[in-house]
């Protein structure tokens, strides 16, 4: 965190209590996955049974941690789970009734929090002078895409986006544990309405 700067406030400015300020900060740096879909509303999703994987190019995007087989495979099987959960049958691409690929991407983010600060008892009529603290936070928000496709027309039927904050995972089942729960989260959003 960086600090930033300290403005004066007039007097009699409420002291906040220190524990109720570690819970709003701790409550401001929490984040869940914020998830979100589009879809063509002229598609019929319950024809949709079957579904292969779209070949993918290989997107390089130069940042290793993206740019990973296992990532990859974590993501394919998390999405082959939700969506044999859904009822759906994974064929072989010429039988299939849409494609499904995904897209994922980091982002640089901030979050800025201002809190009130004190200084201590100002003057004979009471009160308290102080001013605010401004803390920036410089952080990383992954992104995940879940497409599904069009086998015919290879037009885009249904997209899934899911935003988390990066956190690091020491172990192989962290890791597999986060990607599900992101690839979860957004699949509950399929079939649309």
């Amino acid at each position: 965190s960086i600090y930033i700067e300290v403005e004066e406030a007039p007097m009699g400015t409420w002291k906040r209590p220190p524990a109720i300020t570690c819970l709003l900060l701790l409550l401001a740096g929490c984040s869940g996955i914020k998830v979100g879909s589009d879809y063509d509303p002229a598609a019929d999703f319950a024809a949709l049974r079957s579904y292969a994987w779209l070949a993918r190019a290989s997107e390089r995007t130069k940042d290793p941690r993206l740019d990973s087989s296992l990532l990859n495979q974590r993501i394919e099987r998390a999405v082959d789970d939700a969506l044999r959960a859904k009822g759906l049958t994974k064929v072989a691409a010429e039988e299939a009734d849409f494609f499904v690929t995904f897209h994922i991407g980091i982002d640089q983010k901030l979050d800025v929090t201002t809190i009130p600060t004190t200084y201590g008892y100002y003057g004979r009529w009471g009160g308290f002078y102080g001013g605010t603290e401004t803390r920036v936070d410089q952080y990383e928000e992954g992104t995940l895409l879940i497409d599904f496709v069009d086998r015919e027309k290879d037009d885009l039927l249904w997209r899934g986006s899911g935003q988390t904050r990066i956190r690091e995972h020491r172990s192989p089942e962290d890791r597999e544990k986060r990607v599900r729960e992101v690839v979860g989260a957004i699949l509950e959003q399929y079939p649309p309405g």
